[in-house]
């Protein structure tokens, strides 16, 4: 049975119930003598404990047969009122039931139903049927009670779900950029002491001052790395173990970007930048993911490409900032196909709204190519 079904079928019982109600006599029968538990009365209980076990599909219905039940009950002269808590879980049911439109017409129903009965056909006078009445309103409204609870209950498990996942995306979040600024500070770092250490290693018996030179290299680069890995950390602590906030280094901005210029041509590559800016102030992000996608950019030159010379080019249009790095090398492909260079760079630009490009050349060489928006205005 469908649920409109079922509430066309509550609204009949109640006009039913009301029909009876007004259709019984004033004057007691002789069934309607006062009479002890018998076979009958297990049989009618029986029932309407039955009944109610269909409250939770058919709550308006069940309500409605149990009440008749009731007036059946009373009718044959029981004056046990175990029959009521057949009808109190009935209405009970009824009001942590869903459908409100239903729920109202059948208590309405019920409610007339009874006063008429007990107020006006019966002889126990309005106090009784008030009572009974009242009874009838309470566990109705007692079930949507509980029903409003039983919401407030779920609504409160949904959002500390919603929250517990929420935490668990925002730390997911900061490992990925945790993971993403490790690689980017060490990476760059790295590859120059690897690349300084082999000249090093090449030139110790027959050129000393150039293996010097590298070794001073390698120690200033090792410094920066610690410098930088210092920073980081400072970021991810709170504050000093005496409770003070620590000093942490700032963000590397696009004017750093020379200085990884210079320590590519270090390195023995040609480099060619070239920049162009309206004067305006960049926001701090923007201006960090510029200058992580030249550093590993370049890395990726130093380290993979075979390259014998790279262009940077930076450029400042109205709504985004274009970042470009191209290469001569013929050994393809940039970047290690094992590495997280490349995965980290896109996103990074992705997570502010842009996009990467990286891939051959048509004039040969690699190509990384960025689009920054201009988010975050000024700063």
């Amino acid at each position: 049975m469908s649920l409109r079904m079922a509430d066309r079928a509550a609204l009949g019982f109640a006009a039913v119930v009301i029909a009876l109600a007004a259709a019984s006599s004033n004057e007691p029968t002789a069934e309607s003598a006062a009479r002890d538990l018998d076979g009958w009365a297990v049989v009618l209980l029986g029932s309407a404990l039955a009944v109610t076990m269909a409250s939770r599909w058919l709550p308006g219905t069940v309500a409605i047969v149990v009440l008749i039940l009731g007036f059946v009950w009373y009718g044959l002269g029981y004056t046990s009122g175990l029959i009521n808590v057949a009808t109190l879980i009935a209405f009970y049911r009824l009001g942590t039931s869903e459908a409100s439109g239903p729920k109202v017409a059948v208590t309405v129903s019920a409610v007339a139903a009874v006063l008429v009965s007990i107020g006006v056909v019966g002889d126990d006078g309005w106090s009784e049927a008030l009572t009974a009445a009242g009874y009838t309103v309470m566990a109705v409204l007692f079930g949507e009670l509980v029903r409003h609870r039983r919401l407030l209950v779920d609504q409160y498990a949904q959002r500390a779900r919603q929250a517990e996942a929420d935490a668990e995306r925002r730390v997911a979040e900061e490992r990925l950029g945790i993971a993403r600024d490790l690689h980017d500070v060490l990476a760059h770092t790295v590859s120059a002491m690897v690349v300084q250490a082999a000249v090093g290693a090449e030139r110790v018996d027959r050129d000393p001052r150039a293996a010097h030179d590298a070794l001073t290299a390698i120690r200033e680069s090792g410094r920066q790395a610690m410098g930088e890995v210092k920073a980081m950390v400072a970021v991810l602590r709170t504050g000093g173990d005496d409770g003070s906030p620590l000093v942490t280094a700032p963000a590397p901005r696009i004017d750093r970007i020379v200085d990884l210029v210079e320590a590519t041509r270090a390195r023995g590559l040609r480099v060619e930048l070239r920049t162009t800016f309206s004067g305006r102030s960049l926001s701090e992000l923007v201006e960090l993911t510029v200058y992580r996608v030249v550093q590993e950019s370049l890395t990726n030159v130093v380290r993979h490409a075979g390259a014998s010379s790279v262009a940077v080019v930076i450029r400042e249009e109205p709504f985004r900032v274009t970042v470009e790095v191209r290469d001569d090398g013929t050994t393809g492909g940039g970047a290690s196909p094992a590495g997280f260079g490349l995965r980290g760079m896109a996103e990074r630009v992705e997570s502010i709204g842009g996009e990467l490009w990286h891939g051959r050349d048509v004039a040969g060489g690699w190509t990384v190519r960025a689009w920054v928006p201009l988010v975050g205005g000024g700063g």
